[in-house]
């Protein structure tokens, strides 16, 4: 996989045994999770709660890891990185940036169930 992927189509069809529904059936739950923990994230950042930062960008990674997407997963493990370590100054810039991958992201996931298979 390389790093410009946005998802790897491969490793996804594998990774769900090919299952094109279950594919759709995770994508709605995305759409919905994501949201929410992106304002949690953003609301966490405003505090300067670094142990909700942490928890709440872990709880995404992992959402995205799921559709192995390199890029959203890497801004996701910045800011929980950043939560862990207590380092806020540039959560803010990590932020938009996780904002845009994962705007990205849900883009090609879209593009994905458009044309009906991986």
């Amino acid at each position: 996989m390389t790093s410009n992927e946005i998802i790897n189509r491969s490793e996804l069809e594998e990774r769900l045994d090919k299952d094109f529904s279950l594919f759709a059936e995770l994508t709605d739950l995305f759409f919905d999770d994501s949201l929410s923990l992106l304002k949690k994230i953003e609301d966490s950042i405003k505090r300067k709660d670094a142990d909700s930062l942490r928890k709440t960008a872990h709880t995404l990674k992992g959402a995205v890891a799921n559709f192995s997407a390199p890029r959203a997963y890497d801004a996701a493990f910045e800011l929980e990185t950043a939560g862990r370590e207590n380092l806020l100054e540039n959560a803010d810039v990590k932020f938009d940036h996780l904002k845009k991958e994962i705007d990205n992201l849900s883009n090609e996931m879209k593009s994905i169930l458009k044309q009906g298979s991986f």
